[in-house]
């Protein structure tokens, strides 16, 4: 009795509780959900992590809603029916039933800091305390009373008047300790309103994390990381940016703006439906206006209307190019702002639906004047056949190479990495943990004078 208790405790702790024909072939295997909140539609992600190489996506769902904008719930209750109809459809091409989730969004209120707190080591041993107490004091210092941390990433830990970070200090030597962390925070009645609304969805909300990071941990490469790297995440409602140096996130921002709103731009100016420009952007839309002939014209027709329109490529081209224009403006004033521009030596990856419009490339790189580069697919991602059919396998297969879903799948990655398992350590639960890892030591001697300079 008491081993099938565990067995019961196990399976529910990762998330999931699943039927008898999976649960026997999952037990080496730590079993994940993720919900992605984003301004078009909710996804769901249900993956098996083999290892962090190796993450099977066994149900996938997606449902269109527009009731989660710019980080905000507009109608809870449609919003409330989409998780839930996108949670079902995962679970029913997983086989299992979700009872919590990893959440991944974006909202304009993100406030960000890179903060540090300080600790005296008792005993001269570094323990799971005193990294506990770190983020404490760093939270004491930096976290209003109205905010909520969200999400945190460990940047590295001085040991005493060392010039360099180590990424790991449990049970090393030490009189003192100065832990470097990122900080993402929220309103708490935000955060409040958010848990409310999972919860009405019979799912509990194991991390939220913010959608750049999962991004990156998707997109960017160790080298890029390394070298100084910016992602821009181009959503419909807003542009995510974090930036990466010495393979440390220093910089996280969310910019009210999307491209939603070249879709309104196009719907106003050519006085048809969002529905319909959004056909049009994505048919014969293009950002790159040096490639188009001025003189081309197309003729279009809205559906429901038995009159066609005279569109003048290049006109088109122009109106898309405008709001762009904007958005990579705003995250150059950002990165300027931050004194970020000359730490970027790998440039700009770019990710996001709104990425995804012809031209951007050349585009980005002209206006930028940077290297640009869009996402490519993960090696560690692939779909899990768990199916007694070809057919279910194939769906599946195709639905892990839709460029929607990469925000849940980096999460799931971002879930085994060591950024997130040093993060951990300053949370309470490490106390009991007590986890020992070897020490990494990083050459950060060049990325402690850039975080000295930012702070």
């Amino acid at each position: 009795m008491l081993l099938a208790l565990f067995n019961d405790l196990m399976e529910t702790s990762s998330g999931l509780l699943f039927s008898d024909n999976l649960s026997g072939t999952m037990k080496n295997t730590e079993n994940l959900v993720v919900v992605h909140l984003s301004a078009t539609a909710v996804y769901v992600v249900i993956g098996s992590v083999v290892s962090a190489k190796d993450i099977r996506i066994m149900g996938v769902g997606q449902v269109k809603n527009s009731d989660f904008y710019q980080g905000q719930i507009k109608h809870r209750e449609r919003l409330q029916g989409a998780i839930k109809q996108a949670i079902q459809e995962a679970e029913d091409t997983a086989n299992c039933r979700v009872h919590s989730v990893w959440l991944t969004m974006a909202t304009p209120e993100l406030l960000s800091k890179n903060s540090a707190g300080d600790v005296r080591v008792e005993d001269e041993v570094v323990r799971a305390k005193d990294m506990v107490q770190a983020l404490s004091n760093a939270k004491s210092q930096d976290l209003s009373p109205d905010y909520y941390l969200m999400h945190c990433c460990q940047q590295g830990i001085y040991i005493d008047n060392q010039e360099f970070m180590v990424d790991d200090a449990i049970d090393m030597v030490a009189h003192n300790i100065t832990v470097m962390y990122h900080m993402m925070m929220m309103p708490v009645s935000s955060r409040q309103n958010i848990q409310k609304l999972l919860q009405s969805c019979d799912v509990g909300i194991d991390h939220i994390v913010f959608d750049a990071v999962t991004s990156a941990e998707y997109s960017l490469m160790s080298d890029e990381r390394q070298q100084g790297v910016c992602l821009v995440d181009i959503g419909a409602s807003t542009t995510s940016i974090c930036v990466y140096k010495e393979n440390k996130l220093i910089f996280t921002h969310c910019i009210a703006t999307g491209s939603h709103e070249v879709t309104m731009d196009i719907s106003a100016d050519v006085g048809i439906s969002m529905i319909e420009a959004e056909r049009l952007k994505k048919t014969y839309g293009t950002v790159d206006i040096n490639s188009v002939d001025p003189s081309s014209f197309f003729l279009f027709k809205p559906q429901g209307s038995g009159d066609e329109i005279n569109i003048g490529t290049y006109n088109l081209a122009r109106i898309i190019e405008a709001r762009y224009v904007q958005i990579f403006t705003e995250v150059v004033r950002q990165l300027h702002d931050a004194d970020l521009l000359g730490y970027i030596d790998k440039g700009i990856v770019l990710t996001g639906g709104g990425s995804a419009i012809k031209g951007m490339i050349p585009f980005a790189k002209k206006l930028l004047k940077m290297p640009v580069v869009l996402t490519n697919t993960h090696p560690a991602i692939s779909a899990y056949n768990h199916f007694d059919n070809d057919e279910s396998f194939k769906q599946l297969n195709m639905q892990v190479n839709d460029r929607a879903y990469q925000t849940a799948f980096g999460t799931l990655l971002y879930s085994q990495s060591e950024q997130f398992r040093r993060s951990e350590k300053s949370e309470p639960e490490a106390i009991q943990k007590n986890r020992v890892t070897g020490v990494f030591q990083s050459a950060g001697q060049r990325f402690a004078s850039v975080l000295k300079k930012i702070l």
